[in-house]
């Protein structure tokens, strides 16, 4: 496959993905804007307009099970942690609602998670996974996360649960065309999508590959990257 056509096929993964972000960036200039010029005193109540949003945007596409805004520690007064998240099951939503207590066992900690830590300033999309989310939908998901950013400080993210299955399926209609085995990998090197059975999404590579890389018992022919900016990139390869 000639590099045209890999460049190609990635913009096709970047359209894919790009309403996700799109919706994302729009509820955090929302977030940012809630909050009160003088820095201080942000609560709940200043977020309703945050709130209405997410219901509106939530319902817009199946493939988002989960979409919120998530507050950087102790950023909404008298709260350590808030999370202001809505879940899509068919034809209803509901807000999720977790343990933040930090003396619990079975607390819920998302200042430690990737979708969360890694959004910020000089990293403006993330994405993480696919992984099954035991705290919230119980199913397997990728989170697409950006941060909100007043005055040069995160002080959140707006962010997205995405079905993996459904990504899936989106993106092997774009590697269905390809004639020689293709993967879709995150930044990390854990494969999305693959157009062969041979690799299992969810599954980390041992190094991200380059092309003339061996990968198992194949070259690798192509590496595109979508230029949707969170570092996933196409993969081709040929028998050696």
């Amino acid at each position: 496959m000639s590099r045209p056509r890999a460049v190609a096929l990635a913009r096709s993964v970047s359209a894919i993905l790009e309403p996700v972000f799109a919706r994302l960036e729009e509820i955090s200039e929302l977030a940012a804007a809630s909050r009160p010029s003088d820095g201080v005193g942000w609560s709940e109540a200043d977020l309703g307009d945050v709130r209405q949003l997410l219901l509106e945007l939530i319902v817009e596409d199946s493939l988002t099970v989960g979409m919120g805004f998530v507050a950087a520690p102790a950023a909404i007064d008298g709260k350590d942690r808030y999370m202001l998240w809505w879940q899509q099951q068919g034809d209803r939503l509901a807000r999720l609602r977790l343990n933040f207590d930090r003396a619990s066992i079975d607390v819920y900690d998302y200042v430690e998670m990737d979708w969360f830590r890694l959004a910020g300033p000089g990293r403006p999309r993330v994405t993480f996974g696919p992984y099954i989310d035991y705290s919230g939908s119980e199913q397997y998901i990728v989170t697409a996360s950006v941060p909100v950013i007043v005055d040069g400080h995160t002080v959140g993210i707006a962010g997205a649960d995405l079905l993996s299955r459904e990504l899936e399926r989106r993106l092997l209609e774009v590697l269905r065309g390809i004639p020689d085995e293709a993967l879709i990998i995150n930044a990390e090197g854990r494969i999305v999508a693959a157009n062969s059975p041979r690799w299992v999404p969810g599954v980390r590579l041992r190094s991200r590959p380059e092309a003339g890389d061996r990968l198992e018992d194949r070259i690798v022919v192509d590496v595109a990257e979508p230029d949707v900016g969170i570092g996933w990139a196409l993969v081709t390869t040929e028998p050696t």
